[in-house]
């Protein structure tokens, strides 16, 4: 749980005061309990699980039962300042679709997801197993990702795609390693990808 405060509170720091917040796939509703906390924001999450669900009602948190590989229908275009999907988008069966709804509903979009490129997840694939590691603890045969996405294909995504990363977050920075060699090596030695980005302006 702490690391998961640590990687919520990266969020929270880059978020302003009062700003309107869509959380997709919620959870519990931790990420905007912290951002109501701390930074007074107009909070909404969309979750699909029920346990979840009834966890964010005890937090006074609103949230709304929907499966966002349905799109965002209910929401105007740019109708929120920061529209955030964390630890999903390699959970979901249409990311392109969900990424487009995401840039048509917020001002910028924050998007985090393990990269399946880190060291620790090359290190097990060569002994011929599946990986697991702290963000990827669930068995092969159970667990909810059915996406593979690295830090790199998600830069070339947003390339190919018209889509301007605003800032590309450090995750977990090795103190052997001065900032300059995590950042040119993030794919490899960051455990997660984390984003914030928009629609590029000059491409509509």
């Amino acid at each position: 749980m702490a690391k998961t405060t640590y990687y919520y509170q990266k969020i929270v720091d880059r978020i302003e005061p009062n700003a309107r917040v869509l959380d997709l796939g919620c959870g519990d509703g931790t990420l905007l309990d912290m951002l109501i906390a701390q930074k007074h924001i107009h909070g909404y999450g969309i979750e699909i699980d029920f346990e979840n669900i009834l966890a964010c009602i005890k937090r006074g948190i609103n949230v709304f039962q929907g499966n966002i590989d349905e799109g965002l229908r209910e929401y105007s275009d740019k109708s929120y300042d920061y529209v955030i999907i964390s630890q999903t988008l390699q959970e979901i069966h249409k990311p392109l679709f969900v990424l487009n709804e995401i840039l048509r509903v917020g001002q910028k979009g924050i998007i985090t997801f393990p990269n399946f490129a880190h060291w620790k997840i090359r290190a097990q694939l060569i002994t011929g197993k599946a990986p697991h590691t702290s963000l990827l603890h669930h068995e092969w045969f159970d667990t909810p990702n059915i996406r593979v996405v690295t830090i790199q294909d998600f830069r070339e995504l947003c390339a190919s795609q018209g889509i301007e990363i605003l800032e590309e977050i450090m995750m977990d920075p090795i103190p052997l390693f001065p900032e300059s060699v995590m950042r040119k090596f993030s794919n490899l030695l960051s455990e997660k990808g984390m984003f914030i980005i928009r629609k590029n302006k000059f491409l509509g």
